[in-house]
């Protein structure tokens, strides 16, 4: 948590959270149980290598000696990792142009998106919004982006 670039020791954000999670996974012993909490791992870097190195790290402390909490947006991540973690979430309630939580912990993966609707709450400009909608609802239907 709280790590950022550094153009002093020339270490991109991707670089500071993988050393981060190295230091993690080396301090992890088997006579004195780890636990750590990750935030939106490794999301510095591009998506499909970033599901499919989060899904080995998040597995490999799982199966040590290590509670691993875990908080992600990458809905992927609920389903690869399924037998291994379990799956907890926040609502939200949209109004008209008024978003708010609940702030409670509900069982299972989260089956609704916002951001969008947040982007035409806070008052981006309609053609961004309604095209958005439709490129995220031809991807979930098609399993692709289209290109523009």
């Amino acid at each position: 948590m709280a790590l950022r670039d550094n153009i002093l020791s020339k270490e991109s954000y991707y670089i500071t959270e993988t050393k981060s999670l190295k230091r993690i996974i080396d301090s992890i012993d088997e006579n004195i149980p780890t636990i750590c909490f990750i935030d939106e791992i490794l999301r510095g870097t591009n998506t499909v290598e970033r599901i499919a190195a989060s899904s080995q790290v998040l597995k490999y402390l799982t199966l040590s000696n290590c509670i691993c909490i875990a908080a992600t947006h990458d809905v992927e991540l609920t389903y690869i990792l399924e037998k291994y973690f379990e799956n907890y979430h926040f609502q939200e309630n949209i109004i008209g142009n008024d978003i708010s939580f609940d702030y409670k912990v509900h069982n299972g993966r989260s089956t609704t998106q916002n951001a969008i609707k947040l982007l035409g709450i806070l008052g981006y400009k309609e053609d961004i919004v309604k095209k958005a909608e439709q490129s995220a609802k031809n991807f979930l239907n098609q399993g692709e982006w289209k290109a523009e």
